[in-house]
């Protein structure tokens, strides 16, 4: 006897209907306060960082409809590689930024500064000389 109520489910709409539940539970663990107020952020930031970029070209150019047209293709360009590969829509808007300052921002440590491990270790070889002539002083002459 068979069960007439469940429909027979094909393998392609079978895989998608677990993709799309996947990537629903991915959400539910992921989704919360933060992130929700981060994205309704970092949208218009992003937005406005196109137009002002559109808008430096106008200056650049002249033209109006450079202006537009790269400040929409930038748009567009963030919006379809971000969906797929943040890391390059990442460094589409650095290079937007990198348009727009006319300078690159630093991102690496510029060796002026010592790292937390090289501070970490000056600060231990000091502790220990600190101690050492403590010790010394108490021994007496």
């Amino acid at each position: 006897m068979t069960n007439t109520s469940v429909p027979s489910i094909k393998p392609g709409r079978r895989r998608r209907i677990e993709r799309e539940l996947r990537a629903l539970q991915a959400m539910q663990s992921h989704m919360n306060m933060r992130d929700i107020v981060l994205s309704v952020i970092a949208i218009p930031a992003l937005a406005l960082l196109c137009f002002i970029v559109g808008a430096k070209l106008h200056i650049a150019f002249g033209h109006f409809w450079i202006s537009v047209l790269a400040a929409l293709a930038c748009g567009g360009a963030i919006w379809l590689i971000g969906r797929q590969w943040f890391n390059l829509a990442l460094l589409i808007v650095t290079g937007l930024l990198v348009i727009l300052f006319e300078t690159v921002p630093d991102i690496l440590p510029d060796g002026s500064k010592p790292d937390r491990k090289t501070v970490r270790r000056l600060k231990l070889e000091q502790a220990i000389a600190k101690r050492e002539a403590i010790l010394r002083s108490m021994k007496g002459p």
